[in-house]
């Protein structure tokens, strides 16, 4: 079977009433396999084989996208912003891609814009880019139809808004889903759809915190998102919990998704969401949420 073929058709389990799709289990551990594929097959008319494609992430697309590219036969140059974590960094080095780290002053998408006429590659712009929503209103959605016979809403949180728009969208039309789109508390998306916006930590990478994604606006201006829903990263962390007691190793985004797709459940909901990525991706919240959970433990011990 050719590598490729790995990406999608994830497993659904039910987990406390909640249809989860495990999207970790696509080959680089994430569901953004999908997308870069998508993306990276719709440059490749534009691209000779050798060629460079370029985007500027913070997420686990650049590691899909260095992923892919060496499996077709391009080049991945990756810019990252300088906190990116070192663990994913090293996974895009694994797969052959390049990195350049973009300074908080620069505009990585205008540098990676740049680049792409400099190396005659091309910028996937992954927040703009249709093929981002094709790949989940042609794979993640029809999958979830097959797979799940009595959901009645779907649950995710919008980072580019690829996942939330294209599968949204396909389950919209073909099941008539109520679709909620997660936005983060804090983040700029909040801002401009409230007028304000509350203190928050940043832990949900790929989240919507400083950009309002052109997939995003075309999800809300063509009525795909039924409701917006702002989430904490206590709320996430909280979900994170949940999800590890029930054997499921998600992360913030999974967390969110589930402690949402819960609350919702009670108000008559019957979710389906997506565990994207696991908790592996994340290493120095696992640290923090593991000593926060022994120093619980010796606590109740000492009471005790």
């Amino acid at each position: 079977m050719p590598l490729l073929n790995l990406v999608g058709n994830t497993p659904m389990v039910n987990v406390g009433g909640v249809s989860l799709k495990l999207e970790y289990m696509n080959p680089t551990g994430s569901h953004k396999d999908r997308t870069a594929l998508y993306m990276i097959r719709d440059a490749s008319r534009n691209l000779r084989k050798g060629g460079y494609v370029i985007e500027y992430t913070s997420g686990n697309t650049g590691i899909s996208v260095a992923w892919v590219a060496g499996i077709l036969g391009y080049r991945a140059i990756i810019l990252v912003p300088q906190k990116t974590s070192i663990n994913k960094v090293n996974m895009i080095k694994l797969f052959n891609g390049e990195v350049k780290f973009v300074a908080e002053n620069e505009d990585g998408h205008m540098l990676a814009e740049d680049l792409a006429k400099r190396t005659e590659g091309v910028f996937l712009a992954q927040t703009r880019n249709m093929a981002n929503f094709k790949a989940h209103y042609e794979t993640t959605g029809p999958e979830i139809a097959r797979e799940t016979k009595h959901a009645n809403c779907f649950v995710m949180g919008a980072g580019t808004a690829g996942t939330v728009y294209g599968a949204g969208k396909y389950l919209k039309e073909k099941l008539d889903m109520r679709v909620y789109a997660l936005i983060p508390r804090g983040s700029y998306v909040q801002e401009i759809l409230t007028g304000s916006s509350e203190n928050d930590r940043e832990i949900m990478e790929g989240f919507s915190y400083h950009n309002f994604s052109e997939l995003l606006h075309r999800a809300i201006e063509e009525e795909v998102i039924d409701e917006i829903i702002y989430v904490s990263s206590k709320e996430a962390i909280e979900g994170m919990r949940l999800l590890w007691n029930r054997g499921i190793p998600g992360g913030p985004t999974a967390g969110a998704n589930f402690y949402h797709a819960l609350k919702l459940m009670k108000q008559g909901c019957r979710p389906v969401t997506l565990v994207p990525d696991s908790i592996i991706r994340y290493p120095h919240l696992l640290e923090e949420i593991v000593r926060e959970k022994m120093k619980s433990e010796e606590i109740e011990k000492s009471e005790n």
